[in-house]
């Protein structure tokens, strides 16, 4: 996936007619751009694609005035973490967060009983009785998705949440909250990372900004800053790839989980991450 710029030049030294000799010099150049490719799913669910090939082609401390270009117009569609599903199929189609039920006569009950991070009709309980003292609620929701990275150069990512339409989901921004980490190798439904190292010298659980809550990333923010390719020996792009991992919580200061007695709703919301070469 390497881009190479080959330049030959030539010269030559013109002797008198009557001398048979002639000399030349040869100097080939090459130039390796940075390349950083992302890849999941597209906006069709089409998975496993490539999205998103930026060319490093300058240097800038935002994603805005990187001076970087992307070969392709259309942009990666993040995945369920640990799976090739579409997060907005999963979303739309399959099923959505998976939740705990605490304080219920029968003790916990976690929604996600075959643990596929979607609460879909896979996942099954038992029936629980209710007393006179129940207060059941569900606890610390958890959605996860994921995409992935190959470069050949460090490179960052900056977060932004895509405004709502209405206030009830602006305020529900104030009790969601994003943690970004991730995972070097694996097997998602197509193996990737054995030639692949983590993006930060310090390991995979370095580089990255602290939890933060959705309301704070209406403006993009930096979330990972890394200081080395992810391509460690020669290989596939997905043997050189490795995953980023979005976990968003619905979790408030005085708030563990979610009170039945607040309603129900529909909340979505947009995040766009932006990949790019410092």
């Amino acid at each position: 996936m390497t881009l190479l710029r080959f330049f030959l030049s030539a010269s030559f030294l013109m002797l008198p007619a009557s001398t048979a000799l002639a000399e030349m010099q040869n100097a080939p150049a090459f130039e390796v751009f940075g390349l950083v490719v992302v890849w999941a799913a597209d906006e069709n669910s089409g998975v496993p694609i490539v999205s998103d090939f930026i060319l490093n082609t300058g240097n800038g401390a935002s994603a805005a005035n990187s001076g970087d270009v992307d070969l392709i117009a259309a942009d990666a569609h993040s995945v369920v973490t640990g799976t090739l599903v579409a997060t907005h199929d999963a979303v739309n189609s399959i099923g959505t967060m998976p939740f705990v039920i605490t304080n219920s006569q029968q003790g916990n009950i976690n929604t996600d009983s075959n643990s596929d991070g979607i609460l879909n009709a896979s996942d099954s309980f038992s029936a629980f009785g209710l007393l006179n003292n129940s207060d059941t609620r569900v606890d610390a929701t958890t959605s996860r998705s994921s995409f992935y990275v190959a470069s050949n150069v460090p490179f960052a990512i900056d977060a932004q949440a895509v405004p709502p339409a209405t206030m009830l989901d602006v305020t529900l921004l104030n009790i969601v909250r994003l943690n970004m980490t991730s995972q070097v190798t694996g097997d998602d439904g197509i193996p990737f990372g054995a030639s692949a190292q983590s993006a930060h010298s310090a390991g995979p659980t370095n580089g990255f900004a602290p939890e933060r809550r959705l309301i704070q990333l209406l403006n993009a923010r930096r979330v990972f800053t890394g200081n080395r390719r992810t391509a460690s020996t020669g290989g596939s792009l997905a043997e050189q790839s490795i995953r980023f991992d979005a976990e968003y919580s619905i979790r408030a200061q005085n708030l563990a989980g979610y009170d039945l007695s607040l309603g129900t709703f529909d909340f979505q919301v947009e995040m766009v991450y932006t990949v790019f070469v410092p």
